[in-house]
Order: structure tokens, then sequence, then C-alpha cells
């Protein structure tokens, strides 16, 4: 059986999207002819390992600890980088493509060169984010000879929001040279395989989060439940709290629903005290149950009880190409029989998947939202659901789709 290298800062039990996205990705490999072996972190979480340990190499501490997220502020930066990179953060002046783990957790995977050697993997992903990750497969790489892909869940110089012309430059710059001994580049959705494409002089792969499972959620008939719900658990990054506002003052409107607000958030604390207190401002406090973080079981159980599962990304428009990114929640949410709201920008790729599996709504504004709740209410449970096209989301299949890339490299590499 071939063997694929992950390298992914972010890997269960650490509990976050990226590290979602392979762990649970891995448990499918085998079924497709791979093994896969994992170059991670030592961390903490409540997410299942679906991999024995001895297939995961785990070096160094991830910054997230526990369950809520946090800045990972300078812990790891060298003594004498401090001070620059302080000012390389606060001018707005950082460079995407070249992270501060590159300091810390890339200096101690180089020293273990031998185990990567000993594992000879036929093939070597990189997954991003932290781009260290893509720095390192791209290193291996070239110490045992093996190809490598790079897996840009999410973007690297696309993303740059700084306001210095030549920071963007450099950026993009470092970002080519760094992608262009790829054998391959996968993403997450159209828009952003399109700009990638375009970025690069290159065909771009599309391989979505996706999720768990294979068959189709059983229907939950919520039509007579008293007390509706909108439901969300996640990360509130900065770039999210216009679009849990929009909901807020949707709450602050509406007059005829009798909704609440269901949220188990993983942080940040300063993030979760924003969203109170503007729930308090709008005087909406009773609609807003805001609640730890907890376990995956949980809060799938919880999404399934759900009447409006909720998913939240960019509305402002606060980072250049914020379109290109899907929400990994998104696609998490698709085999449950409970309609989607995403409040995102209005050319967001959120939009192209809700149509492609007519499983929701994308809305932008007021209107938009009032809009799509009152369709929800009277349609009920969604009775358009395209199972034959949300199948193709899943984990499984987006696995297989991995799989057929890595064959097709590693044939060429034999030939």
């Amino acid at each position: 059986m071939k063997k694929v290298l992950i390298i992914s800062y972010h890997f269960p039990p650490v509990n976050n999207i990226a590290a979602r996205r392979f762990g649970g990705m891995v448990g499918y490999m085998k079924e497709f002819g791979w093994e896969p072996f994992v170059l991670t972190t030592n961390s903490k979480g409540n997410l299942p390992v679906n991999i024995p340990e001895k297939n995961i190499i785990r070096i160094g501490e991830n910054y997230q600890k526990g369950d809520l997220v946090s800045d990972e502020e300078y812990r790891g930066i060298p003594f004498l980088l401090k001070i620059p990179y302080f000012f390389y953060r606060k001018l707005g002046a950082e460079i995407i493509s070249l992270d501060r783990f590159i300091f810390n957790w890339g200096r101690e995977l180089k020293k273990n060169k031998e185990i990567i050697r000993r594992i000879n993997p036929d093939i070597i992903i990189g997954t991003c984010y932290p781009a260290v990750d893509i720095w390192m497969a791209k290193f291996f790489s070239e110490i045992i000879k093996k190809p490598w892909i790079a897996d840009l869940e999410d973007p690297l110089s696309l993303l740059n929001n700084s306001k210095v012309p030549f920071i963007r430059f450099l950026d993009e710059k470092i970002d080519r040279a760094l992608i262009k001994s790829a054998s391959a580049v996968i993403a997450l959705g159209p828009k952003m395989v399109a700009k990638l494409g375009k970025l690069y002089g290159r065909q771009i792969e599309i391989v979505y989060n996706g999720f768990n499972g294979e068959e189709l959620e059983p229907e939950i008939n919520l039509k007579d439940k008293k007390n509706k719900n909108i439901y969300y658990a996640g990360r509130f990054q900065s770039q999210r709290i216009p679009a849990i506002k929009l909901l807020i003052d949707w709450f602050a409107k509406d007059k005829k629903y009798d909704f609440s607000l269901k949220i188990r958030s993983l942080g940040p604390k300063e993030a979760n005290e924003e969203i109170l207190r503007y729930a308090k401002e709008k005087n909406v406090c009773d609609k807003i149950d805001l609640l730890p973080a907890t376990s995956p079981e949980v809060i799938f159980q919880e999404e399934k009880e759900a009447d409006i599962l909720l998913s939240l990304n960019d509305l402002e428009k606060k980072i250049n190409n914020s379109e290109c990114q899907i929400a990994g929640k998104l696609t998490e949410y698709l085999s449950l029989r409970v309609p989607i709201i995403s409040i995102n920008r209005s050319d967001s790729d959120d939009g192209l998947v809700l149509e492609d599996t007519s499983r929701g709504y994308l809305v932008s504004d007021l209107n938009g939202l009032d809009r799509a709740i009152n369709d929800i209410l009277q349609k009920g449970i969604l009775n358009y659901f395209n199972w034959e096209k949300v199948k193709k989301y899943s984990k499984k299949y987006q696995t297989k789709k991995l799989c057929n890339i890595l064959d097709k490299i590693c044939e060429v590499k034999i030939n």
C-alpha cells in the first residue's frame, strides 16, 4: 500500500476546522489504497483520532490550549525577533506566506529528518493554515526526493490585507516561488480555484472539507415545536462579528417569530463579550443563549435538533478575496435535515454550494435574512433536499477525489 505523509500543525484531538479537514479524511484513505501518516503537534481537545497513534508523529506543542481558541501571540518567537515581530504585526506588514511558526515549529521539524526518511512516504501533503506546513512539505520533499502537494484550505498571499503595496507584492512573489515545485495544488471552491489558477498559472483541484458519514441523516419533524432556535457552534473570528450582529439586529426588529439564538462558542473570550454587549445594547439578551464549548457528539445532536443552522463569514469584506473561502461549518451541515442560512458577502462561494445542493440561503442584509426565515417557516422541513448532490460533499467522496489525485501524481513519477 502506498504511503502519504500529511504535515498539519492542527490535527485531532485539537478541535478546529483545520484539524477536522484531514482528521476526518485520514479515516477513509486506506479504503482507496493509501496509508496515511501525520506529522503534527501535541495537542489537547475532544476530536476523535481516526488513525493509530503509531502513524502520527507529534512534535512540539499546539498553541491552542483546551477548547477555547486564542491568539498565538508571540509564543515561540526567538527573543531577538520579538520586537521586530511586534512591529511587523502592528504595522500591518505581515507576509502570509512567511508565518511565525517557521521560527519555532518548523525549526523543530527540521531536526527530525530521519523520522521522515524511515517512513519514506510516496508523496507528501502540506496543508495550510499555518503556512509552515507548506514550507515543511517542500523541505522534506527535497530531502527524500518525493513529490509533494500544497493543500490551500486557506490561500496564502490572496488573503494579505496589508495597506502597503510592496508587502502584498513581496508576499505574492514568495507565494509563487514556494508553490512552484508542488506536483499539485488543491483548494476548497470554484472562486478560490479560479484565483489561484491565475496566480500560479496552473490547474488547481477542488477538494471540499465535507461532512462525516455517508448516509443522509434521518428527517426529524420539528414543525410543531413552540420554541424554535437558530444554532451556531464554532469560532468567532473578528471578520465574523458583523455577521452575528446582523442576526442580532434581526432579533431586535422581529415581532412575528418566536426564535432564539443558541451559540456554542469556541471563543475567543473577547468576541463572546462583544456579542453579549451588542445583544444588551439591542435589548435582545433574552433571545441569546451563549453556551460553553462541548464535545462533538453533543454539538452534532444539537445541530440535528435545530430549526436553522447558521454559517458566518466575512460579511463586510474585511479580508481580501474572502469570497473564495467556504466556511468549514457550511459543508459539515450539508447532510443534516435542517435548513442552512449563511450570513456572508453576496458573492461568496457559500452561495454556490447552497444552490448546488438546495440546502439553504446566502443572505447579506436584513431583508434577505427576513425573506429566508419566512421561506423556511412556510416550507417547514426542507422538501427540496437534493441528496444526489449533497452526498458528493461527504468526507469519503472528497477523500476519494484526493486519493485519485495522489494516484495520478505517483503514476507520472513512476513513468
